[in-house]
């Protein structure tokens, strides 16, 4: 060996995180599970989420909570469990696949809107030139 421990060689780094990646990490999620709204706003839009997703009605101290948020929001808190990471990065991809349907709904509607509009146009048109007479 070359005198290096496997640790040093930069092949293991990848894995290793510190705590502080995960609290910016899990106030990412937050801010996206909240929309990035007035700050009072969004947590509790992301508590009301993440509590109607994942309640743990039997186990109170691992309940989602507004001061649990705001404690990794203002750096109070460096300890991110796993589960915790877990339901917040599901929560935010279910609240982004709802609003990617919602968009995509928007936009088919509004394209039905534009093409009704553009039929009745053109009936008006018709009728206005006197060839609606046929349309009985």
């Amino acid at each position: 060996m070359s005198g290096k421990s496997p640790v040093d060689s930069g092949k293991l780094k990848q894995g290793l995180s510190s705590k502080m990646d995960d609290v910016a990490t899990a106030n990412f999620l937050i801010a996206e599970i909240g929309s990035r709204r007035h700050i009072g706003d969004m947590f509790r839009a992301a508590c009301r989420e993440l509590r109607s997703r994942f309640p743990h009605r039997d186990d109170p101290e691992n309940q989602w909570t507004e001061r649990r948020l705001r404690g990794w929001w203002n750096n109070e808190s460096r300890t991110v469990k796993h589960f915790q990471m877990l339901e917040l990065f599901e929560t935010a991809e279910a609240v982004r696949k709802a609003r990617d349907e919602h968009a995509e709904y928007k936009a088919k509607t509004e394209r039905l809107r534009q093409m009704a509009k553009f039929r009745s146009t053109a009936l008006n048109r018709d009728v206005a030139a006197g060839q609606g007479r046929d349309l009985g």
